[in-house]
């Protein structure tokens, strides 16, 4: 189990890039069932990454240190992507109740990955629970974080938030194609 952390430089300032999510949300809300969703309100299309290039060009540049720091160079493969979303999640301040998930489609032969951003100030973590133990993933501004899908996670559960709590989340689907010699 490998979660690691990959702070940003490029990206001090969010107000703008919050702006178009919270835009963006509204008009790409996560279902057709919105606002009345079985899963938590307040997110985006899985389709984000289209909309905000800079965001994903940023995501695929941590995605390669993640690949590079989890797999020894002698036996590192070459990858193709089999699948990818990334959306925004606006935790508003009457979050309460945890919403264990994890994204992990066990497609076979691959390698599959998960990741978020928290793009605001918050004290709500992230939590993971794994084979005897929890995890609580501290907050980091502008910082990826990347862990392998299965691994099961929710919000950290705080006291209510005066601010949104927005955070970019990912997941891939890797396929290996060579490995190199």
């Amino acid at each position: 189990m490998l979660i690691k952390a990959y702070p940003i430089e490029d990206h001090k300032n969010n107000k703008k890039l919050i702006r178009d999510i919270k835009n963006y949300q509204k008009n790409f809300p996560c279902c057709k069932n919105f606002p009345t969703c079985p899963h938590p309100r307040f997110q985006t299309d899985p389709r984000l990454h289209l909309h905000l290039p800079a965001l994903a060009s940023s995501y695929f540049d941590n995605l390669k240190k993640y690949l590079k720091d989890t797999h020894p160079s002698n036996d590192r493969p070459e990858y193709t992507r089999v699948h990818f979303k990334m959306w925004a999640f606006i935790s508003k301040d009457k979050f309460t109740s945890k919403y264990w998930h994890q994204h992990a489609l066990f497609k076979d032969n691959t390698l599959e990955i998960s990741s978020l951003m928290y793009l605001t100030e918050t004290k709500m973590g992230t939590m993971f629970d794994v084979k005897h133990l929890k995890i609580y993933l501290k907050p980091q501004l502008n910082t990826w974080f990347f862990w392998p899908s299965h691994l099961w996670h929710a919000a950290a559960i705080t006291k209510a938030n005066k601010k949104d709590r927005i955070t970019i989340a990912t997941a891939i689907i890797l396929k290996p194609i060579s490995l190199k010699m």
